[in-house]
């Protein structure tokens, strides 16, 4: 036996057990050449994987958000906390106790009237009505609505083209003449469901809308603030420490039963007004994964208010290009560790619990300090792809070269 196909049977004992230790060298040879092609074909898969979360974001960003279940945990635990309720923003709740002796679907329009106006006598800066108006109820009490919206400071929600399907004929002209009569600004309310019906994002809004501008952006400039409606995250600011809210939030029943204690706190303020029902305009979002609460829409509404008006609040998160790159530099270190790191125990470990760690310490440093939002579970992904990638492409080459050895 030549000297190289002595040094192909050490290795292949140590490699493969005593199993192979009476086998010839063309029995070794074909064995280790089956192993060699396996380990080049979990290879190429693993940068099959690899070149898929490298392309896909460009051609389908929505790839980006599969890491929603990881996304949802961190923004609940890590997102600011409120050290006392917003001094710009205030809530005006309407609840069952509101409407105890008045129908609420829709809502009692001679109750808004009281309410738009005891808004405006506070001293409000501009009240936001967070309320859908899709038919007529009582003339005189419509007539009473339409009067007071148009001599109050208000901004009205509306359903854009995109909901129109999910509206009867009759409901879309309602909107559509209710809002032009009273003249006011009207924005497309911006909650965007995602495809598990969470609400992470704010809504862009539809090219060629009759609402060019959501909700919050009209209350924004109302108040004489800059804003865009950019689609990012939502800013989901965290109640304070003493279980209070994140904004001054007041049952409609008490401004209207005593307007004196309860409109003093409203000077200045952006006021939004919106339902509090067990069973309607209530949304689950990211910070639902630790309670399971709903929210409602007025407060979503208020936290992305809050972020137009904070610009140091906002979120924002990687596009589809940069998220490439982050990847690529992910994978091609990976990639290095995995072939310089091919035969250490190491590895098993650098694959998941190091890497774990270390993209979960990453984000959350980007997170808490630049608002920023990283695609962990596509970094992760790579990272064990390009590991395993680069340890199998070694393991190949080296065998080859002792299949070459052996054979001389």
């Amino acid at each position: 036996m030549s000297r190289p196909a002595a040094d192909f049977n050490i290795k292949a004992q140590s490699s493969f057990g005593a199993t192979f230790m009476a086998s010839g060298p063309n029995e070794l040879e074909v064995e280790m050449r089956r192993i060699s092609w396996v380990r080049l074909a979990v290879a190429l898969a693993s940068l099959a994987v690899i070149a898929g979360l490298l392309f896909a974001p460009a051609l389908a960003p929505w790839v980006l958000r599969f890491e929603h279940w990881t996304a949802d945990w961190r923004t609940a635990y890590l997102s600011d906390r409120a050290k006392s309720p917003n001094s710009r923003i205030a809530v005006v709740l309407i609840n069952d106790d509101t409407l105890k002796d008045l129908p609420s679907s829709p809502i009692d329009r001679g109750l808004l009237a009281k309410l738009v106006m005891a808004l405006k006598g506070s001293g409000a800066s501009v009240i936001g009505l967070d309320i859908l108006f899709l038919k007529k109820t009582e003339d005189n009490k419509d007539r009473e609505l339409l009067d007071a919206l148009k001599v109050a400071p208000v901004v009205l929600g509306a359903i854009d083209e995109r909901g129109r399907a999910d509206l009867k004929t009759f409901q879309w002209d309602f909107q559509t003449a209710f809002l032009k009569e009273v003249g006011r600004p009207a924005g497309y309310l911006n909650l965007r469901h995602e495809r598990d019906a969470v609400v992470r994002y704010a809504a862009a809004p539809a090219p060629g809308s009759q609402y060019p501008k959501s909700f919050a952006r009209l209350l924004a400039e109302a108040s004489g603030a800059t804003a865009i409606d950019s689609g990012d995250p939502i800013p989901w600011l965290l109640n304070p420490s003493d279980a209070t809210s994140a904004f001054l939030t007041i049952p409609a029943q008490e401004i209207l039963e005593k307007p004196d204690a309860a409109v003093a706190s409203l000077r200045g303020r952006i006021v939004l007004v919106g339902g509090d029902f067990q069973n309607r305009d209530r949304h689950r979002v990211p910070l639902s994964v630790r309670d399971g609460e709903e929210m409602t829409g007025v407060m979503i509404h208020a936290r992305i208010l809050a972020g137009m008006l904070d610009k140091a609040s906002a979120i924002t998160e990687l596009r589809p290009e940069m998220a490439r790159w982050l990847l690529i530099g992910v994978g091609s270190i990976g990639l290095i560790f995995g072939w310089l790191l091919w035969q250490s125990n190491a590895v098993s470990f650098l694959r998941w619990t190091f890497a774990t760690l270390l993209l979960l310490a990453i984000d959350a440093l980007c997170f808490t300090t630049y608002h920023l939002l990283l695609p962990f579970t596509l970094a992760l992904i790579v990272w064990f792809a390009s590991v395993t990638a680069g340890r199998a492409l070694h393991f190949f080459a080296t065998s080859i070269g002792w299949s070459k050895g052996a054979l001389t």
